[in-house]
């Protein structure tokens, strides 16, 4: 994937950060901090002598100190052509309030001034997402390429009754389900820059659960998931990206279904069949880092044909739906019903989604 931040934007960054009075590093030494952020451990080094970079690094920046700062992150970490992904978890480690002291000029503060100055121009951000000890964490967000609102509400895998939702404050789109919310699932976790990963569905769900093993709570939240799809097509699109792209650490994207996008209050039946609203749930969504948001929809003959007959209102419907969609910034993908069931159904999933994943994460 060609980054998005440019190497002029990386070059004066860091040319500027590296003249600041202070260190990047902050309060922490120079291993601990760039383990934030690389896997010095497992990355080989350029000595014979030592066995990886954090050896290489500590004998050449600490204990003969013959490297300087421009050296170590031009040079040997190669700045300028990471991943978008590593080179903001950098920026977002120079702001951490856990490594930037906290004097009258407030290291956190001006770093926070001129990281965002540049990055903007790429269409990056750092906001605050949290305090802690009235210290501001930050994030790094899409401003050009995703959504530009935050999840507030993520309400998923439906399986019956539609719920019954009552919004508690409206100042601050607070909502509560007082009906029928057994048939649902509601994510209440800050949803932060990097998406959600299946072991953070996973965490949120042993919480649920009480003294379940992250196995057992991970094969329990897979099948409720499994449980919801309404349709054959949507179970292979679901278990093939199961089966082929999970990690045992869960750091991969949750696949999460049947989500809840529009909502209206009144059942088909009170409304006469008349829908007020075109499409009120995604069959899957991905939330992926940098605040981008993947809807994959499975097509069957209901959405574009009533019963054998085809409706070109249906079509337009779903059509127009798309638009307004990708105008909010997500990026829609969608499967024919028919692709999933006859022939290479598996592997059509599976090529989706290695492409899909090599696009967002290589």
């Amino acid at each position: 994937m060609v980054n998005k931040i440019t190497e002029v934007t990386r070059s004066d960054l860091i040319d500027e950060l590296l003249a600041l009075p202070f260190k990047i590093t902050g309060r922490t030494d120079v291993i601990t901090f760039l383990k934030r952020v690389w896997a010095l451990d497992e990355m080989p080094s350029t000595d014979p002598r030592y066995s990886n970079a954090a050896e290489d690094i500590w004998k050449h920046m600490v204990a003969n100190a013959d490297w300087d700062n421009n050296y170590l992150y031009y040079e040997y970490l190669d700045i300028i052509n990471v991943s978008d992904q590593i080179f903001l978890s950098f920026l977002k480690q120079v702001l951490n309030p856990t490594v930037r002291k906290n004097y009258d000029d407030d290291e956190q503060a001006v770093c926070f001034e001129i990281i965002n100055r540049y990055i903007e121009k790429d269409g990056y951000e750092f906001r605050i997402v949290k305090y802690v000890s009235e210290r501001p964490f930050y994030d790094d967000f899409n401003i050009k390429g995703g959504p530009k609102g935050d999840i507030k509400n993520l309400i998923f895998a439906a399986d019956g009754p539609k719920p019954e939702i009552v919004i508690t404050d409206s100042l601050e789109n607070n909502i509560e389900i007082v009906e029928n919310g057994e048939y649902c699932l509601v994510y209440d976790k800050p949803i932060l820059s990097d998406g959600v990963m299946w072991n953070s569905l996973v965490n949120w769900w042993i919480e649920k659960e009480e003294n379940s093993t992250y196995e057992e709570a991970e094969r329990k939240l897979y099948l409720r998931l499994r449980k919801t799809l309404g349709s054959e097509p949507e179970r292979i699109l679901f278990e093939a990206y199961f089966k082929h792209f999970h990690l045992e650490s869960g750091e991969f994207p949750a696949l999460i279904p049947q989500v809840y996008l529009h909502y209206d209050p009144y059942t088909m039946k009170q409304l006469n069949g008349q829908a007020r609203l075109s499409r009120q749930r995604m069959d899957f969504l991905m939330l992926l880092p940098a605040n981008m948001r993947i809807v994959i929809e499975v097509d069957g003959k209901q959405h574009y044909s009533n019963g054998e007959i085809s409706s070109p209102k249906l079509y337009s419907e779903m059509v127009a739906e798309d638009r307004k969609l990708k105008l909010k910034g997500y990026e829609i993908y969608r499967f024919g019903g028919y692709e999933l069931t006859y022939g290479s159904s598996e592997k059509v999933a599976i090529d989706f989604f290695r492409s899909l994943l090599n696009q967002y994460f290589n």
